[in-house]
């Protein structure tokens, strides 16, 4: 959920709501960080379209800690929701 902070209240309830289905990936970032890669399943949200969501992890997160993190990330998380004011 993406909320603003000049109106901290959920904005949910008055925005116009793109929702998809993401999955998440441990990659290494060309600066060789471990990263957390969101992708889209399918282009169903046009204002991710041609974009790359990269998580950025604390320094000395190693690739298979990424891995796991990513692993559980997408056993819990089932899609992305882009909210528009």
């Amino acid at each position: 959920m993406i909320t603003s902070r000049s109106n901290p209240q959920n904005i949910m309830a008055s925005s116009n709501i793109e929702r998809g289905s993401c999955r998440f990936k441990a990659i290494q970032g060309a600066d060789g960080k471990s990263v957390i890669r969101m992708e889209m399943f399918h282009q169903t949200v046009p204002l991710l379209a041609d974009t790359t969501v990269d998580f950025e992890l604390l320094n000395g997160t190693t690739l298979d800690q990424a891995r796991k993190l990513a692993e559980s990330v997408n056993d819990r998380v089932t899609g992305v929701l882009i909210s528009k004011p």
